[in-house]
């Protein structure tokens, strides 16, 4: 069980890591002019969020609600009584 958790966090981190890739080559293109900024720092089970946009800001805690929620449901899972 402990290998699948591995797997699937590599393969987060990937898809995470091109994602910044494609929004950063977006930018350069000139197509993300308009950019909108923010950011969620997970120390922990803790979310931190950053954003210079209210409606940013908004839905970064909502993912950081849910971020919380599925570190928590992950410990659930592997703690064993």
């Amino acid at each position: 069980m402990a290998d699948s958790f591995v797997v699937v966090g590599l393969v987060l981190f990937g898809l995470g890591f091109l994602l910044l890739l494609l929004v950063t080559i977006l930018s350069v293109l000139g197509r993300g002019s308009d950019v909108r900024k923010g950011a969620v720092i997970m120390i922990g089970p803790l979310p931190i969020v950053f954003a210079d946009d209210p409606k940013i800001a908004k839905t970064l805690i909502v993912l950081a609600i849910v971020l919380t929620v599925i570190s928590f449901l992950f410990f659930a899972l592997t703690v064993k009584v």
